[in-house]
């Protein structure tokens, strides 16, 4: 026989982990469950097994232990077929799951046989194969019989129905940490074997590719941490899953794949309505943070557990950026206002969730930014904002100009716009007042190519400054004004008059 009869019996004791927990005393039918114990150290990857465990479909898959040493490494974890630690100890088994038609299997007796219409708790751990493998399948499968099961001479799958797998039968893809495959079971009665593997076709097998690097167009996944637990032995709570963080717009695994559960209720925290009483796990895309709450009853023992999720507001994202020069007849897509100026600067958000306000930058270089405006944010969905640089020298005449936009959260994160770039040219004789509004008490610019006399006039006409100029710019202090409108009025050396209002605030 491929078991050690006597060798169990003397062991069936050490086997059992017994703990006490809420009056509960617990132990594990499965011999060797996590693969630590055997007679030799294998010395292949393939046609070996630990004690007690056996493969009735011909062989093929393989054991891996560390004590087998390779180029003076452990094949645990470098297996050969992908870096991976066990799962618990150093040990851990592989079958292929999808291999044209080929599977593998492996197969133990239980320490016990089961009870007609106990319950027991089973669960293994698996990982995909993910060096050589293409593949990833479902169909990760226990299977649960009275007698040995061995595939027929000539086909290596066993075909079966088998009582445990994940709820939904999803793909298991991680390939990062270890998927639990576990079960809520009703004994028919008897039942003393547990066979591991896949027991479909490759036809009845849904797959994908998981690594396109890898170079055969198989499956494979590592087996470790095998239980079958009677469930008057154990409470098992209720498992609601891990905390996490999403973005807005994305999606969160909250609860387990565990079947078989008697009864199971979701609810929104501090909320009555039940969103759910089927599953025991589903995704979920709150756009705000949540906290869900699933209450369970297995065998007799009720229990809750909260799990939170935390949805962080998407990133600011620039739609469109443009900087052009305006005459004043340059219109912004949809805001329905007329803006006159020199350099216009005009751009369009969305998910504006946590911005505070956008600063507006401007480099003669290309490098060196300075800040010269200050837009608040409108916080919609979708926005359009525009701003005036009226505050370049003449200096600058016939140069390249940059600009970018910087938004600032409320929590003070920045996020920036592209730079933008603009050949700024003045027009001739162009009067330019900066800045404008202005500060009561602070300074004025004055710029007009062939400026002859500056005149500026209250609201009432009267002159309240005058000064000649002979084409060179002109700076005025303003403490000298009240808070009012003002017209500053130019004459050139040609005789033209260049009229601007001014604002001091």
């Amino acid at each position: 026989m491929f078991f050690k009869l006597l060798k169990q019996c003397t062991i069936f004791c050490a086997l059992f982990v017994f703990f006490i927990a809420n009056g509960y005393s617990q132990y594990n039918l499965v011999p060797n469950p996590s693969f630590e114990e055997y007679t030799n150290c294998p010395q292949g990857l393939y046609n070996e097994h630990p004690d007690y465990w056996f493969q009735p479909a011909g062989g093929g898959g393989g054991y891996l232990n560390a004590c087998r040493i390779i180029g003076g490494y452990p094949i645990v974890p470098y297996t050969g077929l992908g870096f991976q630690f066990a799962k618990t100890g150093v040990a851990f088994i592989g079958m292929f799951y999808l291999n044209s038609n080929q599977n593998n299997y492996f197969e133990v007796y239980l320490l016990d046989s089961l009870k007609k219409n106990k319950k027991y708790y089973i669960e293994f751990n698996a990982v995909p194969q993910k060096q050589f493998y293409k593949l990833a399948c479902n169909n990760v499968a226990l299977l649960l019989t009275k007698q040995a099961i061995y595939a027929v001479s000539g086909n290596e799958i066993i075909p079966a129905n088998p009582q445990v797998i994940t709820y939904g039968n999803p793909i298991i893809i991680d390939t990062t940490q270890w998927t639990k495959v576990s079960s809520i079971y009703k004994a028919q009665g008897g039942e003393q074997y547990i066979t591991l593997g896949n027991f479909k076709y490759a036809n009845q097998t849904n797959y994908i590719i998981n690594n396109p690097n890898g170079s055969q167009f198989s499956g494979g996944y590592f087996i470790d941490d095998v239980s079958v637990i009677p469930l008057d032995s154990m409470p098992l709570k209720a498992d609601a899953g891990r905390d996490t963080t999403i973005n807005i717009g994305d999606s969160a695994f909250i609860g387990s794949l565990t079947n078989g559960i008697d009864s199971i209720k979701w609810q929104v925290l501090n909320t009555n309505g039940i969103i759910d009483s089927i599953r025991p796990g589903f995704w979920v895309h709150p756009t705000v943070n949540t906290c869900y709450v699933v209450t369970q009853t297995v065998n007799g023992f009720t229990s809750s557990d909260t799990v939170c999720v935390n949805v962080l507001p998407l990133p600011l994202k620039f739609l469109k950026y443009e900087v052009r020069s305006t005459n004043g007849s340059v219109q912004f897509p949809s805001n329905g206002g007329v803006r006159g100026g020199f350099v216009e600067n005009l751009w369009a958000t969305a998910n504006e969730i946590n911005v505070s306000h956008f600063y507006i930058q401007r480099s003669l270089n290309g490098k060196d930014f300075i800040t010269i405006g200050k837009v608040k944010a409108n916080g919609a969905s979708y926005n359009e904002y525009s701003y005036e640089d009226n505050g370049l020298p003449f200096t600058v005449d016939g140069s390249l100009v940059y600009y970018r936009i910087v938004s600032v959260d409320k929590d003070g994160k920045t996020n920036y716009s592209e730079v933008r770039n603009i050949e700024y040219r003045t027009r001739n004789n162009e009067l330019r007042i900066f800045p404008n509004p202005v500060l009561q008490s602070s300074w004025i610019n004055i710029q007009c190519k062939g400026a002859k006399q500056v005149v500026i006039t209250d609201y009432l006409g009267s002159i309240v400054f005058l000064s000649t100029v002979d084409r060179q710019p002109l700076s005025v202090n303003t403490q000298q004004f009240t808070k009012g409108l003002y017209m500053v009025q130019v004459t050139t050396t040609n005789g033209e008059l260049k009229t601007q209002k001014l604002i001091v605030e």
